[in-house]
């Protein structure tokens, strides 16, 4: 089985007047419990860590629910969660923002991550998925020679990883909202490249290989699920009345 750390930190402005952004209510739960309920239903899952700035209880989940009290970055909060499970093999991590994951959407994306050997794994969902199943849904997508694609809000990644590359991480984080800056450590070749929808899949890959010194991969899901985060309010309204009917 696989143990999971969920990063339920972030800011909730605009939301909910809550401390951390997995503590939005969604249906008079927050957000997170929808989260860990799916992954403490999961077979495939083993530990759950989740990480959030706050104290917090989760009453009635599974002993194997832990709960790390701790802030900062994304990175160093990622790394906080692993270090909080001690983990020596690849771990799933989640944002507690995507309340509609299922215990369905993981086991397939792990069992798709296992036909590959890699470092990091990382979901996909092709255009159109999500707004079939969810219209007016708005996702941000990229396009390369196969297609146009949004990414997912789960990752699967080996602890050495993160370790080896944690002050490359830290910097990308960082600099998330300078495009030129981020050009300048990617290249302004490739990064062109990307704009212009000219590279494969299998070129990314390649590229934050390079840059991570890893096998990295990119899995394309059909659980569009995992890329439905809540960001806006247009979001919360769409979570809250598809788990209106029940929670998944």
């Amino acid at each position: 089985m696989v143990d999971a750390v969920v990063l339920a930190g972030g800011n909730a402005k605009g939301l909910a007047n809550v401390p951390a952004k997995g503590l939005v209510p969604v249906n008079g739960r927050p957000m997170v419990e929808y989260v860990v309920d799916a992954l403490s239903r999961c077979e495939d899952i083993g530990r759950i860590c989740v990480v959030i700035p706050v104290e917090y209880s989760f009453n009635g989940s599974s002993k194997k629910v832990g709960v790390n009290v701790a802030s900062g970055s994304l990175p160093a909060v990622a790394k906080a969660g692993l270090d909080f499970l001690q983990a020596k093999e690849p771990v799933l991590m989640l944002s507690a923002d995507i309340p509609l994951i299922t215990p369905e959407a993981v086991s397939d994306f792990l069992k798709k991550c296992s036909t590959k050997k890699a470092e990091f794994y990382y979901p996909i969902v092709r255009y159109g998925k999500s707004e079939k199943l969810f219209p007016g849904v708005k996702r941000t997508y990229a396009r390369v020679k196969e297609g146009r694609f949004t990414g997912g809000n789960i990752m699967l990644v080996n602890p050495k990883f993160i370790n080896r590359n944690f002050g490359l991480i830290e910097r990308i984080y960082e600099l998330r909202k300078q495009p030129l800056k981020i050009a300048q450590i990617l290249g302004f070749s490739f990064l062109l490249k990307f704009i212009l929808g000219m590279l494969t899949i299998s070129q990314l890959e390649g590229r934050i290989g390079q840059m991570t010194n890893a096998v990295c991969v990119a899995i394309e899901t059909p659980y569009v699920e995992i890329g439905v985060d809540v960001d806006k309010e247009s979001d919360l309204q769409l979570v809250t009345v598809t788990l209106a009917g029940g929670e998944k």
